[in-house]
């Protein structure tokens, strides 16, 4: 291992395949030292700096490795190494506090080095108070983690022996040669990873891909219980595997268990060097991949052996690395990040000894870290006798600290289950926390009596305890009707329909507009035990004739002038006028229960035909009984803004009803003018209000001066950040509620208040509910987890009407949870108790390889001043031609579509960022008043198909006098298949995404002997501005 005097420096040669990948990394990351390690020590005293200076400027001298440096030249990367004379390494003093010390020293280390002939190790000895800190950064290009400790060493007892007086050798340690790979560890590695797609596999608790990777990271340390140490030491025994293997795959299970998939891929950073080099320093590691494939079905006892038999398979093929291997596996995207595994696992017997003495003095090593993360997550365990100690690193841009911390708390619970239960299924052991059952089980403790338990004895108490002389119940322009009068004629509507023989179970229609005479029907269907089908007047003819057939309504009572549909039994509504108030006490025996049918409801059938839902008295009395306090409502006046037919005028209609209030009547132009709502709200003075997000953005300008002191309710659809921090700035107290049909109107609901919506929640389960984030098989998932948002309890309806093939799919039975249903909505719960709507499952799609949450592109579209409505759909082959088109509202203006997609480009992964931009006047709705997405991907792929047709024929030479510019015109249409693009047309936002960005850039390659990069393509997106591009390269 040495030689005597100096040694000739080497030719210089070309980089190896692992060192070129790390100066790679820092061309996706520059400015970072994402590569950079070392070693560090704190003592307790003095050490004199000249000698400091001397051991590092020997350690220096003597080994080789520590004097390779990198040059880029023509040719590539090359390596060579520096004499033992040029390499002199300077040591930086500085005296610091110990506020400044950790927040110096981690800048000290993350000062990236470069390939450009500089020494790649750096020093500093730094005074704290009375103690000296030491720090040494290298390069990982010389270096890494066994080399840290062999430095340390070295450094401790050179020091030692200077201060004593004692010469050091001035022998040279040759840099250690790994052996070439070998061909049969070739061979097993491009099979192993044949068809391996890490990026296929992110956690269910990660966030969403960054526009721009950075690899910032940072580190939580958690020492495992003396539960889970001792459950690690007896699987040892039981599984009869090494306490590595063990920890490694209760890692596989941790990660499975968070999303990770049933491909499981992991990274084991490995020593290579042999028996005769272990003293060797130098970058001497290789990280094998551990394939290893999840079955739910498998005990924890399989599992292990099968990542025994990996982890010794790998490490026979350690000698060929990772970085070669990535040659041969596909990238989805340019990227930082590894293509082969996201997820490393290291682990490492500790020295029992952390302490030792330099110059008479203890001393102790300290961790500093640069502040980055080549992967989504590492766990490092330290293992000792008495601890197990687990450092997490992990990208700040994928998890946030506390999902770390959840993800330690879970591994070191999951450890003593797996050592109890290591014979059961993995798939069935939960992997939750103490934290995330108190939080979680919190958050559902609904439990509450409602009493009575139908709105229709809700609404005979009211009646019976009115005054003889009446008071308002529903107003409706100049008109207001008392509640004894409403009473009177919902007992008249229920004499006409026993007449007709209605009776306990069938099911009347109402088609009407919206007013007493139709909230009279609803109580008047509901005195003869029937259930009502509301319906809108507006609808299409042939949607309301499929509803009254499929739901086997047997009379339709209709309003003045509604047409009906079809030969049906009709009956005229009972207009409120034609009675007399009823007087004393109503409904001595209530002809419904809470478990019967109170109305049968149509939901949009935007994709396909509507489909009836089942609801029960007693649900709807749990509604109005949780929101007339959780909104303290009970007497107040609520404003009736939406259709009949759309179950979230369901609360509108009833809370006031049923708790004493006024039901006030708002003109249809109310949901999409605002000055017909401000002329409501003047004249009323309406204290509670509703509206879904559409309906608010529409009217918000005209009524926000008037909002301040009300309870304002929105819900129906996702809330998009810039119109609750609208809403919440009026001085209004804002309700962001969630629910679907199937779980009668509301499920949860929660405040949101001005300043705080970063985050918007949808808050909490409402009374005698409980939410439950699932995965696909129906296991509940813990905090922060995402999944399909799943309700149980008193809310869920009866279930779907005649369809007992979508009561199989949508509503499942749980051992714990019961009966729920599945949203198809993906949400989680937030650290403090709080739901998280992600979007529709539904609209979660996969283009190019690339996951994207199409709700998450509308919500970053919706952050430009410009914008007023955005709904983006995917269009096209997802694998091949898929685009993202962006329809918006906004003024139309010459430029919109490139200022948006610039917008979009700063804050959106490039796959992320939409290829087309429409805007619209308005877009196309449902029968619920909600975005109709399929009518807009209809509208896109007429579009598409009509641009392909179209051939602008505006000379581009004439226009600019530039045959280069001509050139990308044309080039530009070939690749985007269209003719209807100029000179100001934006590649981006015009069709095109980064596949079709580089086959654009080889064209233009062909045609002007110029080279580009992808990313000359972003900043000069037109052919104007690339053609100037090109210009700047030529020159």
């Amino acid at each position: 291992m040495t030689s005597d005097g100096p040694a000739t420096a080497p030719e210089r040669k070309p980089a190896s395949p692992k060192e070129q990948a790390l100066w790679l990394l820092e061309e996706y990351v520059p400015g970072t030292g994402v590569n950079n390690l070392n070693t560090t020590f704190r003592v307790e005293g003095r050490l004199r700096h000249d000698i400091v200076r001397q051991t590092v400027a020997g350690l220096v001298r003597t080994y080789e490795v520590l004097r390779g440096v990198f040059k880029t030249e023509p040719g590539g990367l090359v390596r060579e190494v520096l004499d033992a004379e040029e390499a002199a390494p300077e040591v930086l003093q500085a005296d610091l506090s110990s506020a400044e010390l950790i927040p110096w020293l981690t800048d000290f280390v993350a000062r990236p080095f470069a390939p450009d002939g500089e020494l790649l190790l750096r020093a500093a000895h730094v005074r704290e108070g009375t103690a000296d800190i030491v720090c040494i950064a290298v390069h990982h290009a010389n270096f890494d983690g066994r080399s840290a400790a062999l430095l340390l060493e070295e450094f401790v007892a050179r020091y030692n022996a200077l201060a004593a007086g004692t010469e050091c050798g001035t022998q040279t340690v040759p840099a250690w040669q790994e052996q070439p790979a070998r061909e049969t560890s070739e061979t097993f590695w491009r099979t192993k990873l044949e068809g391996v797609d890490a990026s296929a596999s992110p956690l269910w608790c990660a966030k969403p891909d960054p526009a721009v990777t950075t690899l910032a990271g940072d580190v939580l340390t958690r020492t495992l219980s003396p539960a889970a140490r001792d459950a690690v030491k007896r699987m040892q025994q039981d599984l009869r595997a090494p306490e590595s293997v063990v920890l490694t795959a209760a890692y596989g299970v941790l990660l499975a268990s968070h999303g990770a998939g049933t491909d499981l891929t992991i990274g084991s950073p490995v020593n290579v060097r042999s028996p005769e080099a272990e003293a060797a320093i130098g970058y001497h590691a290789n990280v094998v991949v551990l394939r290893t494939p999840v079955d739910r079905a498998d005990s924890f006892r399989s599992f292990v052996r099968l990542n025994r038999r990996e982890f010794f398979q790998a490490m026979a093929q350690a000698d060929y690395s990772a970085e070669r291997v990535i040659e041969y596996v596909p990238r989805a995207h340019a990227s930082g990040r590894n293509s082969l595994f996201r997820y490393t696992f290291n682990y490492a017997p500790a020295d029992t000894k952390a302490g030792f003495v330099i110059g008479g003095h203890p001393a102790r090593q300290l961790m500093v870290e640069t502040g980055t993360s080549k992967f989504d997550l590492e766990f490092f365990v330290t293992s000792t006798a008495d601890a197990l100690e687990v450092r997490a690193g992990f990208g700040v841009d994928v998890f946030d600290h506390e999902d770390i911390a959840m993800l330690l708390a879970r591994y070191d619970e999951l450890l003593v289950t797996l050592a109890s239960r290591p014979d059961d299924a993995i798939g069935e052991l939960p992997v939750w926390a103490r934290r995330d059952h108190d939080v979680i089980g919190r958050a559902n403790d609904t439990a509450c009596p409602v009493r009575p338990d139908t709105l229709l004895e809700m609404l005979a108490a009211t009646v019976s305890t009115a005054p003889e002389t009446d008071r308002p119940a529903v107003v409706d322009g100049a008109r207001s009707v008392g509640v004894r009068r409403l009473w009177a004629a919902a007992e008249a509507t229920r004499g006409r329909l026993t007449a007709a023989g209605i009776g306990k179970g069938d099911v009347v229609a109402l088609l009407a507009r919206r007013g007493p005479e139709l909230v009279a029907a609803v109580f008047g269907v509901w005195l003869c035990g029937a259930a009502y089908l509301p319906l809108d007047p507006d609808h299409p003819e042939e949607r309301v004739s499929y509803q009254l057939d499929d739901s086997g309504a047997v009379i339709v009572l209709a309003g003045e002038d509604v047409a009906v549909p079809g030969d049906r039994v009709v009956l005229p509504l009972v207009h409120v006028d034609s009675v007399t108030p009823t007087q004393g006490t109503v409904l001595a025996q209530s002809p419904v229960s809470a478990d019967d049918q109170a109305y049968l409801i149509y939901t949009s059938g935007s994709t396909g035909r509507p489909k009836g839902t089942r609801i029960r008295h007693g649900a709807l009395a749990n509604l109005v009984t949780h929101f007339a306090d959780a909104l303290d409502a009970r007497g107040r006046s609520m404003l009736w803004v939406t259709t009949f037919s759309f179950d979230m005028s369901t609360l509108e209609l009833f809370l006031p009803l049923g708790t004493g209030g006024t039901l006030v009547v708002a003109p249809d132009e109310a949901r999409t003018q605002g000055t017909a709502l401000a002329e409501a709200l003047d004249r009323h003075d309406a204290s509670v209000l509703s509206a879904t997000p559409t309906t608010w953005r529409l009217v918000l300008d005209e009524v926000a001066g008037r909002l301040a002191g009300r309870t304002v309710i929105i819900g129906g659809e996702p809330l998009p950040a810039p119109l609750a921090g609208r809403l919440a700035a009026t001085g209004c107290t804002l309700f962001n509620l969630y629910g679907p049909t199937e779980a009668t109107v509301w499920s949860t609901g929660g405040t949101i208040k001005a300043g705080s919506e970063d985050t918007i929640t949808v808050g909490t389960p409402i009374a005698n509910t409980q939410v439950h984030v699932m995965t696909q098989d129906g296991a509940p998932l813990p905090l922060g987890v995402q999944g399909e948002l799943c309700i149980a309890g008193a809310g869920l309806s009866l279930g779907y009407h005649n369809r007992p093939d979508l009561d199989a799919e949508r509503f499942g039975e749980h051992p714990s949870c019961g009966r729920y249903y599945r949203t198809g909505d993906l949400a989680r719960w937030t650290h403090d108790g709080q739901l998280e709507i992600l979007g529709r499952m539904d609209r979660q799609v996969k283009l190019r390889g690339n996951r994207i949450e199409l709700g998450e592109v509308e919500e970053v579209l919706l952050s430009h001043p410009d914008l007023t409505g955005a709904a983006v759909v995917l269009v096209g082959e997802p694998s091949a031609d898929g685009a993202l088109w962006a329809f918006v509202t906004a003024p139309e203006q010459p430029g919109i579509a490139a200022r948006l997609w610039e917008h979009a480009r700063g804050l959106l992964p490039a796959a992320a960022t939409p290829n087309e931009f429409v805007v619209v006047d308005a877009f196309p709705m449902t029968g619920s008043d909600k975005v109709d997405y399929p009518a807009l991907r209809r509208r896109a792929e007429g579009l598409r198909a009509a641009r392909k047709t179209t051939d602008d024929v505006t000379d581009e030479r004439t226009e600019h006098g530039d045959d280069l510019v001509v050139t990308l015109v044309g080039l530009y249409k070939t690749a985007l298949d269209r003719g209807d693009l100029d000179a100001d047309s934006n590649f981006f936002a015009h069709g095109g995404h980064s596949l079709l960005g580089v086959k654009l850039l080889q064209e233009v390659q062909s045609a002007t002997q110029v080279r580009l990069k992808l990313k000359d393509l972003f900043d000069s997106p037109t052919p104007s501005g690339l053609a100037r591009r090109l210009r700047a390269e030529m020159s």
